[in-house]
């Protein structure tokens, strides 16, 4: 490999580069470019992305096109406290009419996305999920809905084959998604639940990398309605589900997927949390590794209708133990928000709560419960359109190819 150097030195230096530089000295020789290719380096690369290399946010949305840019964890978007983000140069009436983030101070990487939409109407991709500096696409601008798996760190962007069950062939249907990573195996799978009708068991089929092709799995029971949002926790996929309606009041408990044994499990909820009736507005979310959710009960607020007046963050502190959910904080929508309060976007790593507003534009707040404070966030979009979740350099789908 080298006259100067010992193999093993030679890949402790390219553990340690970025990974758009690792690719470059794939073009070395053919040795170099087997060693980096195998999956055996790429492993070690992403152990070494998460045990030394900085962390960072992605974070998506949708102002004229879709936008993906990445921020350091601890340094989030310019916002309207002079602590964090200083714009001597600009009024607020001046920031307020720029349309885009990208023009004030702000330590961000701007990522390009290979495929463009080619539709005139506003159009940007449901994402499915983010693990390992891996993001799942669901293009459902299509009859179909195209599945993508997008490597940003070294821009490689590889269209899924079709799922077994489509509408071209099976009809109409509801169907929720969930990505996420079986450590043991080094392999990404993704899952898809479809329900026909609420009166027939769903049908589950799964996706991995390593197979390229999509199964059948045994699903849950009937008794369970899946909610949209899924989030990878422990080496498991969970949804937000309840159980089916026999009066106004049911069940609301987390359906989790282990990709290992690929078996369904139940997650009980807080006993407050447990039993719902109408207006009971909860979403799942991971906070800081750990398994959450939040949300509260609507309540009528004036002349616009119903919102969540209190919203409660909840986290499950020993996975599994649902003696160790443990409420962190409770925010007063009505007094911080009002009626501009739609959802929570996502979590910074320091637990300050990025929340999409409604407006004419679409505006972010950043909120700090231990200050009880709200910021304005200088960037405007479709609501629908805002992502946020963490981020690590990898070299995954280095040689993967279409699986169409």
């Amino acid at each position: 490999m080298s006259n100067y150097l010992p193999e093993d030195v030679i890949i402790e230096i390219l553990l340690q580069l970025p990974a758009k530089s690792v690719l470059r000295f794939r073009c070395v020789c053919k040795t170099w470019w087997s060693m980096i290719s195998s999956r055996h380096f790429v492993t070690r690369y992403l152990a070494r992305s998460n045990q030394h290399r900085p962390s960072y946010l992605l974070f998506r949305h949708y102002d004229h096109k879709e936008r993906f840019t990445l921020h350091p964890s601890d340094d989030l978007f310019p916002c309207s406290n002079p602590a964090i983000h200083p714009l001597p140069h600009l009024k607020g009436d001046e920031i307020q009419e720029r349309r885009s983030f990208f023009e004030y101070p702000s330590n961000f990487t701007e990522l390009h996305c290979p495929y463009k939409h080619k539709y005139t109407f506003p159009s940007y991709f449901n994402i499915i999920g983010s693990v390992n500096g891996l993001i799942c696409l669901a293009n459902n601008y299509t009859v179909d809905g195209a599945y993508h798996l997008w490597n940003p760190s070294i821009n490689k962007l590889v269209l899924l084959p079709y799922p077994n069950i489509r509408k071209k062939t099976h009809g109409q249907y509801r169907f929720s998604l969930g990505f996420g990573y079986h450590a043991p195996t080094t392999d990404y799978k993704l899952v898809k639940f479809v329900y026909f009708d609420d009166f027939v068991p769903p049908v589950v089929e799964i996706y991995t990398l390593h197979t390229g092709v999509w199964r059948f799995v045994i699903g849950p029971d009937l008794q369970y309605i899946v909610g949209n949002t899924s989030v990878f926790v422990n080496g498991a996929l969970h949804w937000l589900a309840r159980t089916q309606e026999k009066s106004i009041f049911f069940q609301n408990l987390i359906l989790s997927f282990d990709l290992g044994d690929e078996v369904f499990h139940e997650v009980l909820l807080p006993k407050i949390l447990e039993e719902s009736c109408p207006g009971k507005k909860l979403a799942i979310a991971a906070l800081d590794g750990l398994l959450a959710i939040h949300g509260g009960q609507l309540e009528y607020y004036g002349d616009d209708g119903w919102v969540v007046k209190e919203y409660s963050v909840w986290v499950m502190k020993e996975y599994g133990v649902v003696e160790s959910w443990t409420k962190l904080y409770t925010i007063d929508i009505g007094e911080r928000f009002g009626e501009r309060f739609i959802r929570v976007v996502g979590f910074k790593k320091n637990g300050d709560i990025l929340v999409a507003t409604r407006d004419s534009r679409g505006d972010l707040l950043l909120y700090e419960p231990i200050s009880q404070r709200t910021w304005k966030i200088y960037i405007h979009g479709l609501s629908n359109s805002f992502y946020l979740d963490n981020y690590v350099e990898s070299l995954e789908l280095l040689d993967a190819t279409d699986g169409v």
